[in-house]
């Protein structure tokens, strides 16, 4: 395209060309047929000028006469005159002695008028006697209507060359001017034509090469501007429609990696063509090592191949769990659907995962809170009944055994108040119904106001408390009452798994941000497996013995959702038959906003 308008000029000069090749041999084919006949018509004259002279003098048997009569033309006039008898014998010639001349009657000039009797006899030829190119008219000097001889005029056409070159040459020069004019022309157009061309060419380039605000710019009117208003038209058009489509992208691509399911995308030849961050979790890989693969090798440690299968083969939707054991173990929900390209022909299949497990794991656990409520309420309840209808079917007779029994329902409806009263606290801490009233609160002295009403446990079993020193002033941000029942809670529990003559540490330690309150006591222990559970309602280490000192099962877990309203955390360490090592950490200050 860069040459078009070369290749463009060339054809246009090409073409002129061959018109001033065909005008200039016109021209001269036409000019040199007119002076040709021009210079017979002058022979003809002249001829007959002399032929007339001659008729009316009577000089054709003077010889002596005519030569010096036809020798006066030879200076005006810059033509040869040759008068010759019937026989063809050289009567006289305005250039050469006719005695030195040979017999004419073989010319054929001569012959035409002589012997063929034509009026005029015409030929062109090599002269032996002049040595060059000679145009011969001859016409017959009539005596009594016969020709008594001939009157014949030539030219040399060496006049006549001379004549055509410099015609041919003028016409050349003339037409060779006019090409070069029209080359330059040519030359001006063509390069007026295809500027604007290669500016449309250039962007239609750069839209290739997705420069979508490139622009044509240009002065010309006509279908050239129109053309410049249709790219320019297209170019806005590709600019708007790339904007949508990146904007879409990165719409789709936000949505795509903000997804907590996994979606994954398998094409026709069964080549993974997409995944989201999601997918990429659930299949501990990079997005690198999974595209392009196929789906068998990436779904070995699911149950996802059988199920993609059924999708390219009975092309519907499939929806089943799957199961997953690397890094961890999960419970998915799978649900499997053909993809169609244009036609309603399938492309693919997605594929899209939900993380269930904590579904399930809530579903269990609500499952186990119903069982675990019903087990707790059926033994005080089952104790409170047992006992009163006893009493109230009167066998019972002596005042000591109803005292007693009297006493265990009394006990156990007092258990029974208890874990309903637990049970009403932490759903309404879970649904942070219950407000906290936040103001300054000394943990030392709160830690020892706390220990002072656990004095009879302690005595009962011996335990030894150790609390921070007074004098350690340590202060938070927090409702006073909530943390209390921290400290109480954790207190009593590890006075109550602790064996008698045992020891309980309180500790607080401070650092700039937070506080850290450290109930330890050499007690039983937690084996290592109830660990993680121990902070569940209702979940006992030794439920015999929980169920003997009072306890609801629900302590820690008000514990945990108490300290988590603060905005802290809590630490477990413990080993079996080497006690159990609680930390709460609080921050000093608490947020406002949360």
């Amino acid at each position: 395209m860069k040459r078009l308008w070369l290749k463009i000029s060339l054809s246009f000069t090409l073409l002129i060309l061959g018109f001033v090749l065909v005008l200039w041999f016109l021209l001269a084919t036409i000019v040199e047929n007119t002076y040709t006949e021009m210079t017979r018509s002058h022979l003809t004259e002249n001829a007959q000028l002399v032929t007339q002279m001659i008729g009316a003098n009577g000089t054709l048997d003077d010889q002596q006469t005519l030569q010096d009569t036809i020798s006066e033309f030879r200076q005006p006039i810059d033509m040869r005159f040759t008068v010759v008898d019937d026989e063809g014998e050289v009567l006289a010639d305005s250039e050469n002695d006719p005695a030195a001349m040979d017999n004419h009657m073989d010319r054929t000039e001569i012959t035409a008028v002589l012997q063929n009797g034509d009026d005029t006899g015409e030929s062109v030829r090599y002269s032996t006697t002049q040595g060059f190119n000679m145009m011969y008219v001859a016409l017959p000097i009539e005596n009594n209507g016969e020709a008594a001889g001939a009157v014949r005029t030539s030219l040399s056409s060496q006049i006549l060359d001379n004549t055509m070159r410099t015609l041919w040459l003028s016409l050349g020069i003339v037409l060779g001017v006019m090409l070069i004019i029209a080359g330059v022309a040519a030359m001006l157009i063509a390069r007026g034509i295809t500027k604007p061309i290669n500016k449309i060419m250039e962007v239609t380039r750069r839209l290739s090469e997705k420069d979508y605000s490139s622009r044509v710019h240009v002065k010309q009117q006509g279908e050239v501007r129109e053309l410049s208003s249709a790219v320019n038209a297209l170019a806005a058009s590709l600019q708007q429609q790339m904007k949508e489509i990146n904007e879409n992208e990165r719409q789709l691509t936000s949505i795509m990696s903000n997804m907590v399911s996994g979606v994954m995308l398998v094409n026709q030849e069964g080549r993974i063509d997409l995944v989201n961050s999601a997918m990429e979790k659930f299949l501990s890989q990079h997005a690198e090592n999974i595209v392009g693969k196929n789906y068998d090798e990436i779904s070995e440690n699911f149950d996802l191949a059988e199920l993609t299968h059924l999708v390219f083969e009975g092309n519907r939707k499939v929806h089943d769990e799957v199961n997953t054991y690397y890094p961890d173990e999960r419970v998915l929900d799978a649900h499997l659907a053909p993809y169609y390209g244009q036609g309603w022909h399938q492309k693919g299949v997605i594929i899209v995962l939900h993380d269930i497990t904590d579904i399930r794991r809530l579903e269990k656990m609500r499952s186990d809170f119903v069982a675990n409520v019903s087990h707790e309420l059926k033994t005080p309840v089952t104790s409170v009944h047992g006992f009163a209808e006893t009493l109230l079917a009167g066998g019972v007779q002596d005042e000591e055994t109803t005292k007693q029994f009297l006493q265990i329902i009394h006990d156990e409806s007092q258990r029974l108040d208890r874990l309903i009263r637990d049970l009403l606290n932490l759903s309404r801490i879970e649904r942070q119904e219950m407000p906290l009233n936040i103001e300054e609160v000394e943990m030392t002295a709160l830690i020892q106001e706390t220990a002072e009403t656990l004095q009879g446990s302690l005595e009962s079993k011996n335990t030894n408390l150790l609390l921070p020193q007074e004098d350690k002033a340590v202060t938070l941000e927090g409702d006073r009452d909530r943390i209390r029942q921290v400290i109480l809670n954790l207190i009593a529990n590890s006075i109550n798994y602790t064996s008698e003559g045992g020891t309980v540490e309180v500790d607080l330690r401070e650092n700039m941000n937070e506080i850290k309150l450290i109930v330890a006591d050499n007690g039983m222990g937690i084996p290592e497996e109830s660990l993680p559970r121990i902070f569940e309602r209702f979940y006992r280490v030794d439920k015999a013995r929980s169920r003997h000192s009072g306890g609801t099962g629900l302590g820690l877990a008000i514990v945990k959702h108490l300290i988590e309203s603060h905005q802290g955390r809590i630490e477990i360490q413990s080993r079996e038959g080497e006690g159990t090592t609680i930390t709460v950490i609080l921050p000093k200050e608490q947020d406002d906003e949360y």
